[in-house]
């Protein structure tokens, strides 16, 4: 545990895009099996992919454009 907090005491004395750069490197370092995902995000997605299945094929995406609009126009 000693190291743990060396490590994190060292982690957050680095400037901002360096802990970014750190935090996405060990995130890339898990591998799918690693990460849990809980019952509830199963139980989510399982829905929305249900949803999806009674859509007509063209209603199932959208081009990258519209995204890419809707994304960067949604007022919170």
């Amino acid at each position: 545990m000693l190291a743990k907090a060396r490590i994190q005491e060292e982690a957050l004395n680095l400037p901002v895009r360096e802990r970014i750069e750190l935090v996405v490197e060990l995130w890339d370092s898990l591998t799918p099996g690693e990460i849990p995902v809980p019952e509830w995000q199963r139980d989510l997605l399982r829905d929305r992919l249900a949803e999806l299945e009674h859509l007509p094929p063209e209603e199932r995406s959208a081009p990258w454009e519209e995204v890419r609009r809707q994304v960067f126009t949604h007022k919170a």
